[in-house]
């Protein structure tokens, strides 16, 4: 039942990702230092990624989809009780338009052949038509050998952007400790660091594992769940983000406003992955969790990984 988690994108030479001449002074085309070689048929198979033969420290554990483990993840992240994050379906009927405003989106998905093509023809278009990307963006890599991350790489994107932004302000922790030491830090760096940090692992470990916030049971360390999480952002600039660690760059989708935000997230969303899905059991299994202000209604429905 399980499938792989997506496969980590070949990374693009700085030399041919070079930024176009600007139009705004905040936006320009990021740049890795470095190129990744292309990935082993499992991405997660072992400590051994495609970054060399070092053995990384700790595989992360898959957090479970639901509303509660990520409220209490954020909480320890230093999110305060103004903002939880609320859950729905987009296959049942439930739909965007109930949860607004929205400040972020972390969106749980089944990947499958289909999405994998739109992926890779994606990141060919945009690899010969770059996009101007907000250079204060806040962005990591997911590596290999750090095991089912995704889940927290997620979280750590939406809240350390809202951060930036001055849309939430985190308490003093963990999560504002490592965006203090990476902040001068590339991408490729950022993610190598977060590789290394075990106060954001520790805590990850706990959500993951704990009993009275998750609805399933944990799985190993070394499971080959089938689901990813990836996370949607408005920045300053009113741009939508699309932030998943395993694809080359940041995706800038289209322009919006605060009270437009979650509906036109959901519609990226059906272009862009519902859209590929063939089964019924795939889109069964997507998950939207919007973080909103802690007066909207929170539903707590496990489904799946």
């Amino acid at each position: 039942m399980a499938t792989e988690e997506p496969k980590q994108e070949e990374k693009p030479k700085e030399e041919d990702n070079k930024p176009k001449e600007e139009e705004k002074p905040k936006e320009e085309q990021a740049k890795p230092k470095e190129e990744v070689a292309e990935e082993k048929k499992q991405d997660d198979d072992g400590d051994k990624g495609n970054d060399g033969d070092k053995k990384k420290k700790g595989r992360w554990r898959a957090l479970e989809n639901t509303p509660q483990g990520f409220d209490n993840f954020a909480a320890k992240l230093g999110v305060s009780d103004d903002f939880k994050f609320a859950q729905y379906l987009p296959n049942f009927g439930l739909t965007a338009d109930m949860y607004q405003p929205a400040k972020a989106v972390v969106f749980c998905f089944k990947s499958n052949a289909k999405i994998k093509e739109f992926k890779q023809k994606q990141a060919e278009q945009l690899e010969k038509e770059p996009q101007k990307l907000n250079k204060d963006l806040f962005y990591l890599y997911q590596h290999d050998g750090i095991g089912n991350a995704c889940g927290a790489i997620a979280l750590i994107h939406a809240l350390g952007n809202l951060q930036l932004n001055k849309d939430i302000n985190l308490k003093d922790g963990p999560l504002t400790k490592f965006m203090d030491k990476t902040s001068k830090m590339d991408w490729t760096e950022r993610g190598n660091e977060l590789m290394e940090c075990t106060d954001l692992q520790d805590i990850s470990e706990k959500i993951a594992t704990d009993k009275s916030v998750n609805q399933t049971s944990a799985p190993s360390k070394d499971d080959k769940v089938g689901a990813h999480f990836v996370a949607f952002i408005r920045d300053s600039n009113d741009d939508i983000y699309e932030l998943d660690g395993r694809k080359k760059f940041p995706i800038k989708h289209k322009k919006t406003k605060a009270v437009d935000f979650l509906v036109d997230v959901d519609d990226i969303i059906k272009e862009n992955f519902i859209k590929y899905q063939d089964t019924e059991y795939e889109k069964a299994s997507n998950t939207i969790l919007p973080l909103c202000a802690s007066t909207a209604t929170v539903m707590g429905m496990a489904f799946y990984w």
